[in-house]
């Protein structure tokens, strides 16, 4: 590492009997930003994951440890953000915060218990949800939230941006929108799903060979429904926008 980069460690004890150690911190200085990393670890019976970001982006992957990992990715001008991690009753809780009227953004790259319950709020920053079998929630007012691979119930909002999915096999979906696109395709036949744009347009792609109870609506633009309907059918799909496009089709 460069003589500039200044490396600290440290060990803390959370609460609850789950032990965290940091593992390592980077600071550099680059340009008119400095950045740092900071990494440390969860051991113990952790069964929800909650994030409350205030600028950057959330990045959760599912992985075989029982230990949640965390990275966190530091930027600012002058006065470093603050992030706090804390551990209660199986809860773990990570916040950080921007010194008013600085620039500064705190990323997170966490890896989780594919099963753990996951619960992400991001004001701004693109939110990315990987390989996970747990409930997961989602919210951002201004970025991407984009889900991979997730099969456990799934609630996910924004207000501006896009609501993205692949090989998602929940069969609890509820995703609300202002405004952008909602694009999402299932890989397995979903008991309920829920698609809400105020402006933009929702795009569905579900598994053929069912028949789906099919209410889809917009009050100006376009619907187009491909797969077979029946209002008797125990796989619902609620699709609606103001303005834009409902699309509900057969998966690739």
């Amino acid at each position: 590492m460069p003589a500039r980069l200044a490396v600290r460690a440290a060990a803390s004890v959370l609460a609850g009997g789950l032990a965290a150690s940091a593992l390592a911190g980077c600071y550099v200085s680059v340009g008119a930003l400095q950045h740092r990393t900071r990494s440390y670890s969860v051991a113990g019976q952790v069964r929800t994951v909650v994030v409350n970001d205030q600028v950057g982006g959330i990045q959760v992957t599912g992985g075989s440890s029982g230990t949640v990992s965390v990275t966190e990715h530091i930027s600012f001008k002058h006065t470093a953000p603050v992030s706090t991690h804390r551990a209660t009753a199986g809860t773990l809780v990570l916040d950080s915060n921007c010194p008013a009227l600085e620039t500064c953004s705190i990323g997170y790259d966490i890896t989780v218990p594919r099963a753990i319950t996951i619960r992400v709020d991001d004001s701004v920053g693109t939110i990315r949800l990987d390989s996970l079998s747990g409930q997961v929630t989602a919210h951002t007012n201004a970025g991407d939230i984009d889900l991979g691979s997730v099969s456990g119930p799934v609630e996910a909002s924004g207000h501006v941006g896009s609501i993205l999915g692949q090989d998602v096999s929940s069969a609890d979906a509820t995703l609300r929108l202002s405004a952008g696109q909602i694009d999402v395709t299932f890989a397995a036949v979903p008991a309920s799903i829920t698609a809400t744009v105020t402006v933009g347009s929702v795009t569905l792609s579900v598994p053929g060979g069912v028949p789906y109870a099919v209410n889809a609506t917009a009050s100006v633009g376009s619907i187009q429904v491909r797969v077979t309907r029946s209002p008797a059918s125990p796989h619902v799909i609620t699709a609606s926008t103001r303005t834009g496009s409902v699309t509900i089709q057969p998966a690739p």
